[in-house]
């Protein structure tokens, strides 16, 4: 029998021996299994169970090629494009991937998990963020696009909309994070970004349609002034609208400057809107009748676009406007009141029988018979008699030109002007335009006599007595008469001074064919006073001082002279 000690020392050896030869065995083990693949391994999805390390490494290379060689699709919102991987800085890190897949370890936990099979394991990524980042922005740059706005027309009285269109942005950051969060595992992609509206989304442009456009277009907009009412026609309102698209919203507007003369229009021709007008008296002899006056009615259209804007906004489409009533100048009761109570004054000039001017007399006296002048009224011979033509019966007679005698259509009217001045003068009515002959003409009054010319010399008075004025003219073969009847209000007394810086005439001969034969008279200047009293008693004096270029003697020797 061994001694203790000798005993321990064989358990002790055969101990160590022991478990040298589980290590052994253990380093032997954790060798082969280096030479394997787990039997279940998979490197991002690829299977490669059961392959030498060599093969496996082969696989997953020839994968990693070809996901990095496919285009990744990004879509957004049905609009898409398309990425290289290669060239968007998306890569596989190979070698990453595969490390720790084989060799030899004597880690137990890992020598476990290749004997039990289980292994999985995704790829390792190499993305270069800033590459990628560029890449989507380059790419999003084919399918982004800015929203349209939409615009609103009236056009040929009708609406025209054009509706907005929405637009497109891709978010860049949040597509770039999308992509680096499922790729290789994912190659068609839903990006990041969507739909950019208009400022003013088709919601607005389809409640001004219904709100306001429909109803201001579906029938004539009614204009109501006090008890009376008229229309304007759609046709014509919306020709004075139109619209602003901002701010989310589509905002009807009205053009008050077009607007205003469609109402006025459209209210004259109705009746509703007029004019006042002045009673006009008319004669049969020195018979009167009296036609009413009518007082007006305007209305103000400046500074009512919204309420015209708020009646289109409703059905009825009906403006209410407050009328403005204008009182005419001469009103009825005026014309009753001033209507002539007898003559005034009168005068009367003289000519020869038989000469062409006496028809021209004649004409003149008639259009100027039976003119009415109502107080504070104004009196043109020219106004009243218009120019004088062929057409209105008017012939050649003889005129003052340039000093010297003449022939033109009208002539010998200014007979009709200087009795008319001294009817005019002697009822004492304000004189406010007059001209006398460049010559004087002994069959007239020294200074008190007028010419007349159409467009530049006018005989015009104003009617300042008490009542109406009414014009009595006519001429015979020998005379021409004008007589004012009216309301005796003045009296007037005319001195006339003596000639005084009397101008003698020259002698002319003259070769010309048309040449008038002239007498001579001599030229001078003279002052005639009216004299203007009422109840008795001076209210104005006037010197009106005429100046008489003198009238050459001409002989003419021309054999078509006259």
């Amino acid at each position: 029998m061994l001694p203790p000690t000798r005993r321990r020392r064989g358990f002790l050896v055969g101990f160590l021996g022991a478990l040298l030869l589980l290590a052994g065995a253990y380093v032997g083990v954790a060798y082969y299994l280096s030479t394997k693949v787990p039997a279940t391994a998979t490197v991002g999805g690829v299977d490669v169970g059961g392959l030498s390390p060599e093969a496996a490494a082969a696989k997953v290379e020839s994968e990693v090629a070809k996901l990095e060689s496919e285009p990744v699709k990004v879509t957004v919102a049905e609009e898409s494009f398309t990425l290289d991987p290669d060239r968007s800085g998306l890569r596989i890190d190979t070698a990453a991937t595969l490390d720790g897949l084989t060799g030899f370890t004597l880690d137990p936990r890992a020598l476990y998990d290749h004997v039990s099979g289980s292994f999985e394991r995704d790829f390792v990524l190499k993305i270069d963020q800033d590459a990628l980042s560029k890449a989507v922005s380059g790419a999003a740059a084919g399918i982004d696009k800015d929203p349209v706005e939409g615009t609103v027309a009236f056009t040929d009285g009708k609406l025209d909309i054009v509706e907005p269109v929405d637009g497109l942005a891709v978010d860049v950051a949040g597509t770039t994070e999308r992509i680096s969060a499922v790729w290789p595992h994912q190659r068609d992609i839903e990006g990041a970004g969507g739909p950019v509206g208009p400022r003013t989304p088709a919601t607005a442009f389809a409640a001004f349609k219904s709100e306001f456009a429909d109803k201001a277009l579906a029938g004539p907009l009614t204009v109501k002034v006090g008890e009376d009412s008229f229309e304007i026609p759609a046709a014509q309102v919306v020709t004075a609208l139109s619209a602003t698209v901002a701010d989310g919203a589509v905002t009807p507007a009205v053009d008050e400057e077009v607007l205003t003369p469609l109402v006025e229009e459209a209210g004259e021709e109705s009746g509703v809107l007029r004019d006042p007008k002045d009673a006009k008296v008319t004669f049969s002899g020195t018979e009167a009748s009296v036609a009413p006056s009518q007082t007006g009615v305007s209305i103000a259209v400046a500074g009512q676009g919204d309420a015209v804007l708020a009646a289109l906004r409703t059905d009825e489409r009906t403006l209410t406007l407050e009328p403005v009533v204008t009182q005419p100048k001469f009103t009825t009761e005026q014309a009753k009141a001033t209507l002539p109570k007898g003559k005034i004054s009168g005068f009367t000039t003289y000519y020869g029988a038989g000469q062409s001017r006496n028809t021209n007399i004649k004409i003149a006296a008639n259009r100027i018979n039976g003119t009415y002048v109502p107080p504070g009224g104004t009196f043109s011979l020219n106004g009243t008699l218009g120019q004088r033509t062929p057409d209105k019966g008017y012939v050649k007679a003889g005129i003052i030109l340039n000093g010297r005698l003449s022939d033109s259509y009208g002539g010998g009217i200014s007979q009709v002007s200087t009795t008319l001045y001294n009817a005019a003068y002697f009822a004492g009515v304000q004189i406010d335009e007059f001209r006398a002959h460049s010559f004087y003409i002994p069959r007239y009054p020294e200074g008190r006599e007028a010419t007349v010319s159409w467009g530049t010399i006018d005989n015009r008075w104003t009617n300042n007595t008490k009542g109406g004025i009414l014009v009595r003219a006519w001429a015979t073969d020998t005379a021409v008469t004008v007589e004012f009847w009216g309301t005796k209000t003045f009296d007037v007394e005319s001195v006339k001074g003596p000639r005084r810086n009397i101008r003698q005439p020259r002698t002319i001969v003259d070769d010309k064919p048309g040449c008038v034969t002239q007498s001579p008279m001599v030229g001078f200047d003279v002052t005639v006073t009216r004299i203007i009293k009422q109840n008795g008693r001076e209210v104005k004096r006037e010197n009106i001082t005429t100046h008489y270029d003198p009238e050459d003697k001409v002989t003419c020797t021309h054999p078509n002279s006259r």
